[in-house]
């Protein structure tokens, strides 16, 4: 029985999910095409044409619009920053709408026009 368990225990140890890299470990200015939303902790809009997305530890994304985006133009710091992904990932060309929330009461989200990411630069973050 217990040859048993010592062949069961490694074969464990090597099926379980592997670290992924942490986000600190990423250079400042380095250029991705996606990042993993469930990391995103939080996101604002820097007015007139990029968000940033705050990671956990001292990094964080910042995507530039591909195009104009009138929601981020004239957003203040109430801005909805709504995700649209097929994934997990949050990638370049996806859209993002940027909305007021009060505006949106009346109109509905949906009346705010789509905004197409570029791809995202890694920033340090506050």
């Amino acid at each position: 029985m217990k040859r048993i368990i010592l062949f069961i225990l490694p074969a464990a140890a090597a099926c379980s999910p592997q670290p992924t890299a942490s986000p600190r470990l990423v250079n400042a200015g380095a250029s991705v095409n996606c990042i993993d939303l469930k990391q995103v902790v939080g996101r604002r809009v820097l007015p007139p044409s990029a968000v940033l997305f705050e990671m956990p530890g001292r990094i964080a994304y910042r995507n530039e619009f591909q195009g104009s985006c009138p929601g981020a133009a004239r957003a203040d710091p109430s801005a909805i920053i709504e995700t649209e992904s097929q994934s997990s990932e949050l990638c370049r060309d996806d859209r993002v709408r940027i909305y007021d929330p009060v505006e949106a009461r009346a109109t509905g989200p949906r009346s705010f026009a789509e905004c197409r990411l570029g791809s995202f630069t890694a920033v340090p973050g506050d």
